[in-house]
């Protein structure tokens, strides 16, 4: 996988400002680490992009739950799926939040 090129971000849960999630995540995960000054954690590393499209989700989602639990602290990641477009090496995203426990 070269790159994502469609995320959707879903929630079943009531009462999560979902459009301030989907902006907030799509700002994490467009976010190279390491190039926000003043936050060099903000971000995500990209290693996903690099591998077979099952794993690619598996660390996507491993990494975006470390990321949410820092930034967004208010979700979880409940799973992550990546669907091939036409694009060869392109993929797109479904991402589906909880809110987490206790908050």
């Amino acid at each position: 996988m070269k790159e994502i090129d469609t995320i959707t971000v879903t929630s079943s849960t009531e009462g999560l400002d979902i459009q301030r999630i989907d902006a907030e995540l799509k700002a994490l995960i467009l976010a190279t680490e390491g190039m926000v000054p003043g936050s060099r954690s903000f971000g995500l590393a990209g290693e996903f992009l690099t591998r077979p499209p099952l794993e690619a989700a598996n660390l996507l989602a491993i990494e975006l739950e470390e990321k949410v639990a820092e930034y967004i602290p208010e979700i979880t990641i409940a799973s992550v799926e990546m669907h091939p477009i036409r694009t060869l090496g392109s993929m797109s995203v479904t991402i589906y939040v909880e809110r987490r426990d206790g908050i």
